[in-house]
């Protein structure tokens, strides 16, 4: 094998693995928005699991209020 063919051998390597880098960077770009998102609903899911414990020691507050006005025996 020539040093010309060599050449050309390594440049078609070298060729490749920069396409490789390259898709692989997008699907890194696209983990990192999904990753993203997931943090974003994580965020939202908390912000409603909170509001519905406060609800529901309202709801307990105000159960425990109407039982209180019920005639004891």
């Amino acid at each position: 094998m020539t040093t010309e063919q060599k050449l050309d051998r390594l440049t078609g390597i070298v060729e490749t693995l920069a396409g490789a880098a390259t898709a692989h960077d997008s699907v890194l770009e696209a983990h990192d928005r999904q990753i993203e998102a997931l943090i974003v609903l994580a965020e939202k899911s908390r912000a409603a699991i909170d509001e519905l414990r406060k609800e529901a020691a309202r709801t307990e507050r105000q159960w425990q209020a109407y039982l209180n006005t019920l005639p004891r025996q």
